[in-house]
C-alpha cells in the first residue's frame, strides 16, 4: 500500500468515526464536509470490512419510532448498517414498515 493511500484511509477512517459520534444521516454528513457520498461509502465499506465487530456494535443503530394514524406522506429511504438502502417514494403505511424492521 502507498504512503498516500494510507494516508487516504487515515483521513476517511478519522472521517467516518467522527460521523458514527455525530447524529447525522452519511448524506447530511457528506455534504457539511463537502465528500463525495459515493467515496465515503467506499471508505465506510472498508473501515467495516477491518472492523468486523460493526454488526454486533448498537452505536450504529437508532431507534425510531412510528405512530399508527397514517402513511408516511413523504419519501422514506431505510439505511441498514450493511450499507445497503430500501427507498419508497410513494407512502407507506406504517403497519408495512414496523413488519419490514420487526
Amino acid at each position: 500500500m502507498e504512503s498516500t493511500e494510507v494516508t487516504t484511509q487515515q483521513l476517511m477512517f478519522s472521517l467516518i468515526e467522527i460521523w458514527q459520534g455525530s447524529n447525522k444521516s452519511q448524506q447530511e454528513f457528506c455534504k457539511e464536509k463537502d465528500i463525495q457520498y459515493h467515496k465515503f461509502s467506499y471508505w465506510f465499506r472498508k473501515y467495516r470490512a477491518l472492523h468486523s465487530s460493526i454488526g454486533t456494535d448498537t452505536k450504529f443503530f437508532k431507534q425510531i419510532k412510528l405512530k399508527e394514524q397514517s402513511p408516511c406522506s413523504s419519501p422514506v429511504e431505510l439505511l441498514f448498517p450493511d450499507g445497503r438502502k430500501l427507498i419508497f417514494h410513494q407512502p407507506v403505511e406504517v403497519s408495512f414498515l414496523r413488519a419490514l424492521l420487526g
